[in-house]
């Protein structure tokens, strides 16, 4: 075997209907150093992951910041919305965009928090509680396909370091 080629193919599987608009890591590409980048690998895992799961809710025009802040949303109630945007890692301006789509969608109001006029709380509606249960079921099918290829304890242990960084 070549240096930095792998002899068998990693493409994840996708979705019925998907083309492969992305070659996770063809074994005709010599890709030298980046096979010994820990964020090249990481990255294209991303994309790989992100192609299956915009397939998994294209019909929901939902992205990963917009389904894990409703997660976030439900499971921590009185959430500000300048907290939810350092929990997910956003821009105070991205995390304003990313709640007004959550608004103009149905599934997040803001309230006023008792006390302080200046900071809003997020609440889930009741249709964005009905949405977010459909995303779950959909989004545990997705991760359940991109990570077919590892053991129950892989899975732990790729939690575990994916954690560390």
């Amino acid at each position: 075997m070549t240096r930095g080629r792998r002899t068998t193919s990693s493409v994840l599987p996708r979705p019925a209907g998907r083309g492969d608009a992305f070659e996770q890591w063809p074994e005709d590409v010599e890709f030298g150093v980046l096979r010994e980048l820990m964020g090249y690998a990481l990255r294209r895992a991303q994309i790989a992951i992100y192609e299956d799961f915009f397939a998994t809710v294209a019909d929901l025009d939902i992205t990963p910041p917009m389904f894990s802040s409703m997660v976030l949303i439900r499971n921590n109630p009185g959430l500000s919305q300048s907290r939810l945007g350092r929990v997910v890692g956003i821009a105070r301006s991205g995390t304003m965009a990313l709640v007004d789509r959550l608004e103009r969608a149905g599934y997040v109001e803001r309230r006023p928090t008792p006390g302080d006029r200046r900071v809003n709380q997020l609440a889930l509606t009741p249709h964005g509680e009905e949405v977010l249960d459909e995303l779950i079921r959909r989004i545990r099918a997705h991760d359940d396909r991109v990570s077919a290829r590892l053991s129950e304890a892989e899975k732990v242990t790729l939690r575990d370091l994916l954690a560390r960084f």
